[in-house]
């Protein structure tokens, strides 16, 4: 196709890098356009793209497509519009018919824009990708702002003379997005667009967090960035000296300060951040807003999973007076929503705080995984800073938020008095349907079964049998077309089967989000929230039914604690019923479990147990904890002996919880021939932590990875033992290996040409995790990055072993894959091998 040819004009920056940086915008005009490819949602596999790296294609390629008339799609040449859009316009689709066959998933679609330019020599810039989900420059693959957010821009290399550039397209129908190459300015500027900022309150001061990117537009990691947070009199109100931005990186960096008792001003309060760094500084402005008292503010904090700031919004009680205790309502927003719009989204109550926590992001994680832990930080950061009675925190969320009011309600019940989830939706299978994934349609049933093992957590109709005691009331608009309400009225008749509590409410003729005549919204629907106000959260029920899929997620339940389970990745149940005199429990799936029972009222001094019918020990004494353990066919009284290496809450899988406490991303050095790619993946995974996660990742090479950061960190590794030094100082304590061209799991050789990617507790520091992603060969090791575990549904286990075939495949290309067992060790029972 015809190149765009450009004459590039390039500068050294007093930063002393080794690429002078574009001067000039770079901006195609003319894209090949290959597609549309029937994808299935949340996998992304067309089928006919088996490496998008490599991927090349001419004018006039034909493609097989079931999306088009003919089976047969053309790549050909669209121009941009004139605000620099480019529109996909595929021909020959029928989008109508496939919606009215297969719903909005049969719009569900990929396809690929490719172009070429020249530039006279190597160097640094800045692309600006809205709407895209990733792109490939030059068999580099990056991050786009797959949002369009636009302050998400990603630090690139230019090579000198031919450049290549592949976007990679995907959505529902046609798509509209831009691709820019920008100038980098500078060695580092600080992204203003994503500050995450406190709000002041009039006459109050304030000192909290601010969450500074500092992103890296050079290839070498930058140490000793000096930022300033100033007042525009000149005072300071915070330091802090950076170390560590990875090259072609990014670092959000919490900064503390300290600010003075600022009078109302509706222009806010303009705050400085001074950047320096080798001779290159910058000044940037921006306005904390100054809220009345009886106004939603922001809070910031610090996440304990990776020391990142976050925020949450308050919304304070009518009429506050700080010396009475209030009920709290912890509510989750809907996609795209920040969560001070959330809070903004209610009138100030008498008798409740509205703490309304992030998910991280407006779209986030869907309120699972990082999202849920969000929430429970949130409340526990709010429960610590107002007066709350701790028996009045009640949990409600709409849409998005609304799901993760039925996911986080039912995965720790025991920590409300009610739940109010409104127009959620139950899952992401039933959600948005994924029967189009090419592995529902060419896998295994045994393979997919790992998976749908790693995705039962996030099942909240699987486990509504852990609301007995969480009163729930269930809000839907009976016209929404966003998430329909077939959705509240299976909870509802589900729960109706149970014999729980509940009320649903169906309001006729409202959408998905509504506003009632008196002005009220939706969220703050007047019934809704007496229902709300008139709950107390029970804290030692005499009966309890509790389900958990995943012990890392939720193990407890009231007084009732599983703490190993005999088959991992299959859900463990625990139901038990207590008198003055006798606890009876029935289990399913458990090894152990826990009885806490101190304090509560229901056991005046001794107790005797019943275990799945049978009477284990005599009386026991309480109050007190006691323990059970599965023996034989029975039940013993104290805990299991324990193994050299046990699963427990805080080290038990799956792949994600790696990356659920503080970590590290080392890539491998060792080889010189992957360390360019292995360092470029680590970057881009820290890259897509910020703009998914709104976290703070460390970059590191293997050389630099000491003691203490193996005593204090978890390890996600890129690279095997020849390409990462720490990979292989373990190596022989770990049970999947490549070595020598092959791929073994616990002594059974797999064969070549494989990928692995695993977590397993740390050889050199048992009590963290080591996450490591390696292969056979150069080809294999860049294979290991093709799953991600930093996002909602990723439906990773343990452990995978995987060949390429995945790219066209997904899960018909896994060799083997699973759960460890409660020892970490391998059981057939929570696995699956190819034979």
């Amino acid at each position: 196709m015809r190149k765009l040819l450009l004459v590039v004009l390039c500068a050294t920056s007093a930063y002393a890098s080794a690429l002078p940086g574009l001067l000039d915008t770079i901006a195609i005009r003319e894209w090949l356009v290959c597609g549309p490819f029937p994808i299935g949602t949340r996998e992304g596999i067309t089928g006919v793209v088996e490496d998008p790296l490599t991927f090349r294609p001419q004018e006039g390629d034909t493609f097989r497509s079931a999306l088009v008339q003919s089976g047969i799609t053309t790549c050909r040449k669209v121009a941009v519009d004139s605000l620099g859009w480019l529109e996909t316009n595929y021909q020959d689709v029928r989008w109508d018919t496939l919606q009215d066959y297969y719903g909005n998933v049969g719009l569900s679609c990929a396809g690929f824009a490719y172009a070429e330019f020249d530039c006279p020599q190597a160097c640094r810039a800045l692309a600006a990708a809205p709407r895209l989900g990733g792109f490939v420059l030059n068999g580099r693959g990056y991050t786009g702002d797959i949002y369009g957010n636009g302050w998400f821009q990603t630090p690139v290399q230019l090579d000198s003379g031919p450049n290549r550039v592949l976007l990679r397209l995907s959505g529902y129908g046609d798509q509209r997005v831009k691709f820019q190459i920008l100038p980098p300015a500078a060695s580092f500027r600080i992204v203003t667009g994503d500050l995450t900022v406190p709000e002041l309150v009039a006459d109050s001061s304030l000192t909290g967090w601010l969450g500074v990117p500092v992103l890296n537009l050079t290839p070498d990691p930058l140490d000793s960035v000096a930022l300033t947070v100033l007042l525009a009199s000149g005072d300071t109100i915070g330091r802090a000296l950076v170390a560590g931005v990875p090259g072609s990186g990014v670092l959000k960096v919490p900064v503390r300060i300290s600010v003075p008792a600022q009078k109302l001003d509706s222009t806010g309060l303009a705050v400085v951040i001074d950047s320096r760094h080798a001779g290159d500084s910058g000044s940037d402005t921006v306005h904390l807003r100054i809220r009345r008292p009886e106004q939603s503010r922001k809070v910031t904090f610090i996440s304990s999973i990776d020391s990142s700031c976050q925020y949450y919004a308050v919304l304070y009680p009518k009429d506050y007076a700080p010396s009475k205790r209030y009920a709290l309502i912890l509510s989750l927003h809907g996609a795209g929503v920040e969560a001070s719009g959330q809070a903004d989204a209610y009138k100030p109550k008498d008798w409740a705080f509205v703490v309304a926590a992030t998910n991280r992001r407006p779209f986030g994680f869907d309120w699972q995984d990082w999202g849920r832990l969000d929430a429970l930080e949130v409340l526990d950061h709010a429960l610590a800073s107002l007066p709350i009675d701790r028996e009045r925190v009640l949990l409600t969320g709409h849409s998005m938020g609304g799901h993760g009011t039925w996911h986080v309600g039912l995965a720790h019940s025991d920590l409300f008095a009610a739940a109010a989830p409104e127009a959620g939706w139950p899952n992401l299978q039933l959600y948005v349907p994924t029967f189009l994934q090419r592995s529902a349609t060419f896998a295994d049933p045994a393979q997919v079964a790992v998976r749908d093992m790693a995705m039962r957590p996030d099942n909240p109709p699987a486990m509504l049998r852990n609301a007995l005691n969480l009163p729930l009331y269930i809000l839907h608009g009976g016209d929404d077309d966003n998430v329909p309400p077939i959705h509240g009225r299976n909870f509802a008749a589900w729960l109706e089967e149970l014999g729980y509590r509940f009320t649903y409410k169906e309001v006729p003729n409202r959408p998905h989000w509504w506003s009632y005549e008196d002005g009220l919204s939706c969220v703050d629907d007047t019934a809704l929230m007496s229902f709300l106000k008139a709950q107390r959260r029970d804290p030692g029920p005499r009966h309890i039914r509790y389900r958990t899929a995943d012990l890392g997620q939720s193990n407890r339940s009231y007084w009732t604690v599983i703490e190993r389970v005999r088959v991992v990745g299959r859900d463990a149940d625990i139901e038990a019923w207590a008198s003055e005199s006798l606890i009876s429990v029935r289990t399913v799936n458990i090894a152990q479990f826990s009885l806490e029972l101190a304090g509560n009222p229901f056991f005046p001094g001794a107790v005797a147990v019943e275990v799945d019918g049978r009477r284990v020990g005599n009386r026991y004494s309480l109050p007190g904890r006691l323990t059970f353990h599965a023996a034989g066919k029975g039940w013993a009284a104290g805990p299991a002996r324990s193994a050299p290496l046990a699963k427990t809450s805080e080290r038990y899988g799956p792949a994600k919880q790696a990356m659920m406490k503080p970590f590290l991303l080392v890539y491998g050095t060792s080889d010189t021939g992957q360390t360019a790619f292995l360092r470029h993946s680590a970057t881009q995974e820290g890259m897509r932590w910020w703009l998914i996660g709104n976290g703070q990742a460390q970059v590191l090479p293997d050389t630099e990875v000491t003691p203490e950061f193996v005593r204090r960190y978890n390890l996600v590794l890129y690279g095997g033992p020849k390409e990462n030094s720490v990979t292989n100082l373990i190596a022989d304590r770990l049970p999947i290996r490549a070595r020598l061209g092959r791929m073994s799991l616990d002594g059974a050789e797999l064969g070549d040409n494989l990928a692995a990617a695993f977590v397993y507790p740390n050889p050199l520091s048992p009590d963290h995790l080591v996450m490591v992603r390696m292969g056979t060969d150069p080809a294999s090791t860049r294979l290991s990055l093709f799953w991600g575990v930093a996002s909602s549904g990723a439906g990773m286990p343990d452990f995978m072993v995987f060949d390429r075939r995945v790219r066209r495949y997904g899960w018909a290309g896994v060799r083997a894959a699973g759960f460890f067992s409660p020892d970490w060790k391998l059981d057939p029972a929570s696995m699956y091998l190819q034979e």
